[in-house]
């Protein structure tokens, strides 16, 4: 127990050091102003959309996914069209173009699993992993045909193999859902991109077997949250990372119950233990410089559920206030946004890598979904577009 404590000890004091030299190198003007009064929308949309269209591979629905790169991706293809869709810059296109965006996603989908696959990425981790890969592919090519207003050629055959219940049920109770957050390892993410393509195939084909497949999934994930947290797992609430990490945890889980608007229950516990994820610089990570996921992993939770607990508004909307100058901190002077500042990032494969403070695809359309939910949670004036999906926008 003194070990553990000891650690927990040394570990803050680390924290609190690294946080206190890293906000020296941040411009305090940036982190101090109110952003939510100050926020100019066009001021932000071009920058980013430079950023953008300058990974463009010859002007086509191809691009890079940071200036580090040699060759374009799918990835930073499907990226591309999610920033110029909530940017608005779409609606600049053709239908003509639009189809021929469409057409070019649907010639990396596979006729035997629904899948997409991109030779430029193809390694041993493609098929089998969920925080990057096939799977969770897929679940942002449907948010980029949503987009285009548009759907794949044709339906995710790789989800067939979850419409058996009593299989299904096999595969969720092999997980202890009431052990230790730590040994969650990478459910969340595969539970995620199951769960909202289970829903988009529901939706898109009216595929009964997937409706009823993803409503045993609510079913049981409902279950098994912890009553005093309102959470999944057990963890040391006083232990940074292992608060971080459940709350990470929930946002991948929690898509599948907004979207379908399944009431959510301990609301208040849940944001209380989220505010608590905060820094002191603003990010909601336990280093100071918190990472894309991080922060909108929180940012996400608080702004859905803070209409439960009307008894935490001007708490929730501090925090908000902070994360929203921090977040604009995260944009570097190519006009892309970085995951972590002052780091490097390999983001699954060597042609989805970004250098030191480099704007990557990845973290700039994450982090302008950020500020897209802050703007509007502030109902700061913008003309950011939300399509509704499965997954991350709706």
């Amino acid at each position: 127990m003194i070990y553990h404590l000891s650690r927990r000890l040394i570990r803050r004091v680390a924290n609190h050091v690294r946080s206190v030299r890293f906000k020296r190198q941040l411009p305090a003007r940036t982190l101090n102003q109110d952003i939510a009064q100050t926020f100019d929308y066009q001021s932000f949309r071009q920058p980013v959309l430079n950023f953008t269209e300058g990974l463009s591979v010859k002007q086509s629905f191809a691009f890079k996914y940071s200036a580090s790169c040699n060759r374009p991706t799918l990835y930073a293809s499907a990226y591309a069209c999610m920033i110029y869709s909530l940017l608005g810059k779409l609606d600049e296109l053709s239908g003509q173009a639009k189809s021929s965006w469409i057409q070019y996603f649907d010639s990396f989908q596979n006729a035997d699993d629904g899948l997409y696959y991109d030779p430029v990425l193809d390694s041993e981790n493609y098929p089998s992993e969920d925080w990057w890969g096939a799977r969770h592919l897929a679940l942002h090519m449907i948010s980029a045909y949503t987009d285009l207003g548009g759907t794949p050629k044709m339906p995710f055959h790789f989800l067939e193999a979850y419409y058996d219940v009593a299989q299904l049920k096999r595969w969720l109770e092999g997980f202890n859902w009431h052990g230790s957050i730590e040994s969650a390892g990478d459910l969340d993410n595969k539970i995620m991109n199951i769960g909202c393509a289970l829903q988009y195939q529901r939706d898109a084909w009216n595929d009964e077997h997937a409706g009823k497949a993803i409503r045993f999934i609510q079913t049981f994930l409902a279950e098994q949250t912890n009553s005093n947290t309102g959470l999944w797992c057990t963890f040391n609430q006083n232990d940074p990372v292992q608060l971080s990490r459940a709350v990470q945890f929930a946002y991948h889980l929690f898509p599948l119950f907004f979207y379908d608007e399944i009431p959510i229950r301990n609301a208040d516990r849940i944001v209380e233990l989220v505010l608590r994820t905060q820094n002191s610089i603003g990010g909601f990570g336990v280093c100071p410089n918190s990472s894309a996921c991080e922060d909108i992993d929180s940012v996400d939770l608080l702004i859905r559920l803070a209409a439960l607990v009307p008894e935490k508004q001007r708490e929730i909307r501090a925090a908000l206030a902070r994360a929203f100058n921090w977040v604009l901190v995260n944009q570097v002077a190519d006009g892309g946004f970085v995951f972590r500042l002052s780091e490097p990032f390999v983001y699954g494969h060597p042609e989805m890598a970004s250098s030191t403070n480099e704007g990557a695809m990845f973290p700039t359309w994450f982090r302008t979904l950020c500020v897209a939910y802050l703007a509007e949670y502030f109902k700061v004036s913008h003309s950011f577009r939300f399509m509704r999906c499965p997954g991350y926008e709706f």
